[in-house]
């Protein structure tokens, strides 16, 4: 008789399995014969009763079960020593959140701004093109002096190669030079002083002007066909006062402006301040200290004065000088802007926003044409 394992035994103990066979063999006719053991022994071999061997058979199915149950529970089921990587979320996913960052953008938009943030000190306020020299307010900015060695433009003639002046003006005096040489067909102005606040008896100008001091500034003189230079006089030669404010520069002490200024008319003296801000003086007739008084009115609060040239748009505003020393300005993040101070009480921002279309030469408040403070 054959008999049939139950599969759990077939396929979890292989060794009982083996064990099992044996028991089941003993009454064949292989075993009968002494198995294995037949050369080694002659003993007479015990015969197993069909009952012996059924109680046999039961008795070693519930051990091999009592095994099996013992390798699960002990063996089999030992836990791996598990070690997470990285940290456990301890907020929401991203998809969980989605909703509520949609929520809040504009909220994380105006309490956290990008942008550039300047940071001026009181040094910054003596500095730049815009600031006011005079005797209640003595030039006390940096000296960043260049000389005119270096300058090889055959219309510019200073008197000495020796005299200094602010480096940032270079170009655009050799600009209004060529300028002037085109229109007059010779060049025969010579840059007679720049630095020196008052010129010896010998002098053709003795006058005391303190804007001479900025480094912004030059006089000049006429040089005659003769070769002799002498006072440039406005009546004998008009170009340079009509034209200057093309290239950057203004006639610092008109003729009607001497109350405004305190210091008397000299058309040989001309001033550096920027394109943009010499037109807006060009067109409203300002001396600077009139056109600083106007930009104060233009804060960062008001939305700034808005100007458009017909080629770039641009937007200034005047930022008064915190008491602390220390003043904060935000701008737009990448912008293209000029900072200089009024050395007076505060600074002068020039914001350039873009190309504009022609013809659209304008000034006016920049919260007319739609530029608000809030984008600042």
């Amino acid at each position: 008789m054959k008999t049939v394992l139950p599969w759990t035994l077939q396929t979890r103990s292989p060794i009982l399995l083996i064990l099992l066979c044996r028991l089941h063999n003993r009454n064949s006719s292989f075993h009968r014969k002494g198995g294995w053991f037949h050369a080694m022994s002659k003993r007479k071999q015990r015969h197993m009763s069909p009952a012996g061997f059924l109680l046999a058979l039961v008795l070693l199915i519930v051990g091999i079960f009592a095994l099996d149950a013992f390798y699960r529970v002990f063996l089999q089921n030992v836990p791996e020593n598990i070690v997470g990587v990285g940290g456990f979320a301890s907020t929401p996913s991203a998809s969980d959140t989605s909703s509520a960052g949609e929520e809040n953008a504009d909220t994380t938009e105006a309490t956290q701004p990008s942008g550039t943030v300047l940071q001026l000190t009181a040094a910054d306020e003596a500095n730049g093109s815009l600031i006011l020299v005079d005797a209640a307010h003595p030039y006390a900015g940096a000296q960043a002096w260049t000389d005119f060695s270096a300058v090889t433009d055959t219309n510019v003639k200073p008197r000495d190669t020796s005299l200094q002046m602010q480096s940032e003006i270079t170009e655009p005096l050799c600009s209004l030079f060529d300028a002037y040489a085109a229109a007059n067909g010779y060049a025969n102005l010579q840059v007679y002083s720049t630095l020196d606040t008052t010129l010896s008896s010998t002098s053709i100008y003795t006058n005391v002007l303190p804007d001479r001091s900025s480094g912004y500034g030059f006089d000049i003189g006429l040089i005659t066909s003769t070769g002799e230079v002498v006072p440039y006089i406005t009546k004998r030669n008009e170009w340079m006062v009509t034209n200057s404010w093309e290239y950057g520069f203004i006639l610092r002490y008109p003729s009607d402006k001497t109350e405004t200024t305190g210091t008397p008319y000299a058309p040989h003296h001309f001033r550096y301040v920027g394109k943009i801000h010499a037109a807006i003086m060009h067109e409203n007739n300002f001396c600077l200290e009139e056109y600083l008084d106007y930009l104060r009115n233009y804060t960062m609060e008001s939305g700034g004065l808005a100007y458009s040239d017909g080629v770039q748009s641009y937007t200034i505003y005047y930022v008064p000088a915190d008491a602390s020393g220390t003043t904060t300005v935000s701008l737009p993040e990448n912008a293209v802007y000029t900072v200089s101070g009024d050395n007076s009480s505060g600074f002068i921002i020039t914001l350039t926003n873009g190309a504009v279309t022609p013809d659209s030469s304008s000034t006016e408040p920049a919260s007319e044409t739609g530029t608000t403070t809030a984008a600042y």
